[in-house]
């Protein structure tokens, strides 16, 4: 009987909608490529709300990512490292001092029919923001969902002249020089209901 009436209570909630936000500790990391391979890499930290949940799906939420957290990861020296964020935050790439943030808003992430072979299980479909500029982006994503939380895992990658980021684009450049036009990122993000 108690088993029943807490099924029921789980089935209930999963009804309605939920509103979540992003937990303390959602990361994401980022990759940067040179031609011949050499890659710049670092984390930035992830806030978010307004996520809404009903079912199985998450029908609409916004990821912001504050420039002002980009914290590089190479091994480099602590001046090496300085130089790098503040060449990352410069107007040749992020421009922090106009656009302070990156945004990503979830239009909705639903299941897919299948897993695919990376093991994501949802599509997220959203837009992403950078340098004041919205483009649509999808992203196959791991994600586990409860009644209570939900926790989202993936690894992409986009195209940053797009959204104008042309530093260092030149096809005509050296390897050694030339960064490529794709972006990697890493995100962990964790959300609880409000």
């Amino acid at each position: 009987m108690l088993l029943s009436c807490l099924s029921l209570a789980f089935a209930c909630k999963k009804d309605k909608s939920e509103s979540y936000a992003l937990t303390a500790g959602s990361r994401a990391s980022f990759k940067g490529f040179l031609e011949n391979g050499y890659f710049n890499s670092g984390t930035i930290e992830v806030q978010g709300s307004g996520f809404t949940v009903k079912k199985d799906e998450i029908s609409s939420g916004e990821i912001k990512i504050p420039l002002s957290t980009i914290l590089i990861t190479n091994q480099l020296s602590p001046g090496e490292k300085e130089q790098l964020t503040e060449h990352l935050q410069s107007d040749a790439f992020f421009n922090m001092v106009m656009y302070p943030n990156v945004t990503y808003s979830v239009k909705k992430a639903g299941k897919l029919t299948q897993t695919d072979a990376q093991g994501n299980n949802y599509l997220i479909e959203g837009d992403l923001r950078i340098l004041g500029k919205s483009l649509p982006l999808n992203i196959p994503a791991k994600v586990e969902l409860s009644a209570s939380a939900f926790r989202v895992v993936t690894t992409f990658k986009f195209d940053r002249t797009k959204w104008g980021m042309n530093y260092a684009s030149d096809p005509n450049l050296p390897a050694d020089q030339k960064i490529k036009d794709e972006i990697e990122v890493s995100l962990d993000v964790n959300a609880k209901s409000n």
